[in-house]
């Protein structure tokens, strides 16, 4: 039988065979200055290798004086790491020019929620002069001034829908206003929109893995580099400290990576929900190279016949390879599903095992300890001048499935598009929820001028939800109201005060501007039309102050069930007054529903009620690539300005089905309508990691 040693002198002869092969004992002995750090734990250093030990399996060399040169494991892993940000830098250089305009347009540098706004100074801001429709019966618009949405319009909604809060229109303003030191919002095309020819092959998804070709290959160029790093030149059982050392150069960048606030995406202009994946891919390279750290010692402990006082002599490198084993079990997607509170308490356990376990591991490992901790600290000092405790108004909403949340005190401090993270902190609740942090996606704007605080829905999906829904709805009791013949039941709502700690807002449409696009192409499904509601919104307000390129907007929602429209009807009906007013904008609401509906239900919607002139209810899902493509034609069509068009922006939130069909209508453009609309940008609001 071969024996255990001389397998390894074969694998290093087979690996290196223009080199000399160290026998174990020789490599058991390499010399500490190659390998400073991992391994010497309770005063215990390595003996000094001879000079004809010198190997190709190691990245240094002794010069004639005995000392070693070059570059020692501690130095590969800082110089991986220069690499790695020195291409973030880069790509956070080219996103700079959209930075700029972005930050310039007052509406993209709320970062923080904040309470009631000092509406005198908002009522004496100046405004621009927009251009307004006459008040005609014909365009719908209201004849007793500008306190509300139009109460005569022939097509209004013929069933009593009484809403939970007032919901007033926007002032449009005179034509006599001064002009505004405001400017309108410019754009800035991103790379994938100026590379869309390549980016729609990369936007392709690869087979059923959840990534997309782009994903894959810089996940892949990624991991070749992470394994040049550990491998070149080195066997694991030779020099198994290269690995750990790469695996510790990994930590600023995972920890900056898994933050919810961080420079990385501040720069980028990408949320932290968006960096997830690229989070977990550095994640098990961390645990990959790791492995081979461990893995080498082991099979040198045992072939010297060390592998018990070996490992005893390590508790702080066990320590830390614990918690990382544990991140990367809990963390497997079937696990995170079923349970996210398990996946949340490992995490944060994990982090600490890693980060304490390396300060006493390794000789210089406390500095990556220390890199990896101000990143925490400051992502946490973030998260609290970011947090903020109020009493919030809880509704339950049957024809939607889920809780209307309103916060009437934090008023303004949020982009459209943007979500918050939500805890309950309520007897009513189960006394773990307040630890639980939710993502929830804004429906109202900024400063609504409505004065509309900051408004939620909470899709009944999950074991948090329905118990929120099931308190905003209380006890059971018997239906309020009286059943229409038609076959619909109106009950009144019945609201719940609840305290809640709020943080945020997070995501959005990072460098995009919605205002600045001259069309905008906006899909939601379900309760994602929390998106919707705020994207269209803002873009409204933007053009009542004549600070928006928007010209048109198509708004898409896909429900269910039908009488869904029920509850949003009368807010869909106030934007439509309010753009009936503008001569600048247009727009048109298609609400499709999937689920069959019985008959007495289906002659309601048909003659019950009197749909909007621009707003149509379909049966059936709708064919996203024959929409998109007729809604670029009718941008095509719209007035160019000196430069031409300035492009269209498609925005989804909703199931990842809905936005995958959404995307691949928008990548199945062709480029010359593209070019001719002045190119075409993706924005989403997802949450499926």
């Amino acid at each position: 039988m071969i024996s255990f040693s001389a397998l390894y002198t074969l694998l290093l002869t087979v690996a290196y065979p223009d080199s000399k092969v160290m026998s174990f004992s020789d490599a058991w002995t390499l010399h500490p200055r190659q390998d400073s750090g991992h391994g010497q734990s309770n005063g215990q250093s390595n003996t000094t290798t001879s000079t004809s030990q010198n190997s190709t399996t190691t990245t240094n060399t002794q010069n004639g004086h005995g000392r070693t040169v070059g570059p020692t494991n501690e130095d590969i892993a800082a110089y991986m790491n220069y690499a790695i940000f020195g291409v973030i830098g880069i790509l956070c250089l080219l996103t700079l020019p959209r930075a700029w305009a972005r930050y310039r347009h007052p509406t993209a540098r709320r970062a923080t929620l904040r309470f009631k706004p000092s509406y005198k100074k908002t009522t004496e801001s100046t405004v621009r002069t927009v251009p307004q429709r006459q008040a005609t019966e014909s365009s719908g618009a209201s004849s007793s001034g500008d306190d509300g949405p139009s109460t005569e319009k022939a097509g209004e909604l013929n069933c009593d829908i009484t809403p939970t809060t007032p919901i007033e229109g926007h002032s449009v303003p005179s034509l006599s206003s001064p002009t505004s030191t405001l400017f309108v919002p410019s754009r800035v095309a991103s790379l994938t929109a100026k590379f869309h020819r390549i980016n729609r092959y990369l936007h392709l998804p690869l087979l059923s893995t959840g990534y997309n070709y782009g994903q894959a290959i810089v996940f892949t160029v990624y991991a070749f580099f992470i394994c040049f790093g550990c491998f070149y030149k080195n066997f694991p059982t030779f020099n198994p400290r290269r690995p750990g050392w790469i695996a510790t150069g990994q930590y600023p960048l995972v920890f900056a990576l898994g933050a919810k606030n961080n420079v990385v995406g501040f720069m980028l202009g990408v949320g932290y929900e968006k960096l997830n994946a690229w989070h977990r891919w550095v994640g098990k390279m961390m645990f990959v190279s790791s492995m081979a750290h461990v893995v080498g010692y082991l099979v040198r402990f045992t072939i010297a016949g060390r592998l018990v006082l070996g490992s005893q002599r390590q508790p702080h490198g066990w320590a830390a390879f614990v918690g990382l084993c544990l991140l990367a079990v809990i963390s497997l997607p079937p696990i995170r599903r079923y349970s996210y509170g398990m996946f949340w308490h490992a995490h944060w356990m994990g982090y600490i095992m890693m980060i304490v376990g390396m300060v006493w591991h390794a000789e210089e490992g406390w500095k990556w300890s220390v890199a990896a901790s101000v990143i925490v600290i400051f992502d946490q000092i973030c998260r609290v001048f970011k947090t903020s405790f109020a009493y919030a108004t809880i509704t339950a909403v049957p024809e939607l499935g889920c809780t209307r949340v309103e916060v009437p005190h934090l008023t303004r401090g949020w982009r459209a598009g943007q979500h918050v993270r939500l805890r309950t902190v309520s007897t009513a609740m189960s006394i773990f929820d307040s630890l639980e942090a939710h993502p929830m996606t804004i429906a109202t704007v900024s400063e609504s001028a409505g004065r509309e605080g900051l408004v939620l829905y909470v899709k009944k999906a999950g074991d948090w939800s329905t118990r929120l829904y099931d308190t905003a709805k209380g006890p059971e009791k018997p239906l309020e109201g009286q059943a229409s013949e038609k076959g619909i039941e109106f009950t009144a709502e019945k609201s719940t005060k609840m305290r809640m700690v709020i943080e945020g807002p997070y995501g959005g449409p990072g460098h995009d501007v919605l205002s600045s696009f001259s069309s905008a192409f906006i899909v939601t499904g379900g309760s994602g039309i929390t998106f919707g509601l705020s994207s269209v919104d803002e873009i409204i307000r933007e053009a009542e102050k004549g600070l928006a390129k928007t010209r048109l907007v198509e708004f898409i929602w896909v429900i269910q069930d039908p009488s869904s429209l029920l509850h949003m009807m009368l807010v869909l009906q106030t934007f439509l007054d309010r753009v009936a007013r503008l001569s600048t904008l247009e727009i048109k609401i298609d609400v499709f529903y999937t689920r069959a509906i019985p008959d007495n239900i289906a002659q309601t919607l048909t003659s019950g009620m009197t749909l909007p002139e621009n707003v149509t209810l379909t049966p059936g899902r709708p064919k996203f690539d024959a929409i998109l493509d007729h809604f670029v034609d009718r941008t095509r069509q719209l007035p160019e300005g000196p430069q031409g068009l300035n492009g269209t922006v498609v925005g989804c939130c909703g199931p990842v089905s809905l936005c995958e069909s959404v995307k691949h209508a928008e990548l199945s453009i062709k480029g010359r309508k593209r070019d001719a609309v002045g190119g075409i940008e993706m924005v989403e609001e997802l949450f499926n990691w």
